[in-house]
């Protein structure tokens, strides 16, 4: 009696530890995200942009609304080295910072850099942080996912 509960005790524990072992397991680490240069899109009529390059699609509409601008020529994308997707346009005041999520962008930062608005803005992947330069005022601003850290 004593030997057949060890062994299903034992079996049982077999079990539990191939089952265990089976599932996902596997990590990649290390993983860079970083869009080497910017992504400059033009919205259609319905103010959605589309970048094939990297295989993104989202409507601008929110974030035209946020800055109290109906429509813009192009904008302007990077991707960060953490993942996190920088956005602005000229005319701009902001630079957004998007996190992906599924089938979504979730807004985590709303970086104020100038409040006359940006212009001709151009993004830079620059190590750490991203580069932007207001090319109409002649300034440069260093920014991350949490803000300004220089410029």
């Amino acid at each position: 009696m004593a030997n057949s509960r060890i062994t299903a005790l034992l079996a049982g524990a077999a079990l539990l530890i191939s089952v265990t072992a089976c599932g996902p397991s596997l990590v990649i680490t290390n993983v860079d995200y970083a869009q080497p240069i910017e992504s400059v899109l033009s919205p259609d009529a319905d103010q959605i942009v589309n970048d094939q390059r990297f295989g993104i699609q989202f409507s601008i509409a929110p974030v035209l609304e946020e800055e109290e601008i109906s429509n813009v020529d192009e904008i302007r994308l990077i991707r960060s080295g953490s993942g996190y997707y920088f956005l602005t346009a000229d005319g701009f005041n902001h630079v957004y910072v998007f996190e992906p999520a599924s089938d979504e962008l979730k807004l985590t930062n709303k970086i104020e850099l100038n409040q006359d608005g940006l212009s001709r803005p151009a993004l830079n992947q620059r190590g750490d942080h991203i580069e932007v330069i207001d090319r109409g005022a002649g300034v440069t601003y260093q920014v991350n996912e949490e803000g300004q850290i220089g410029g």
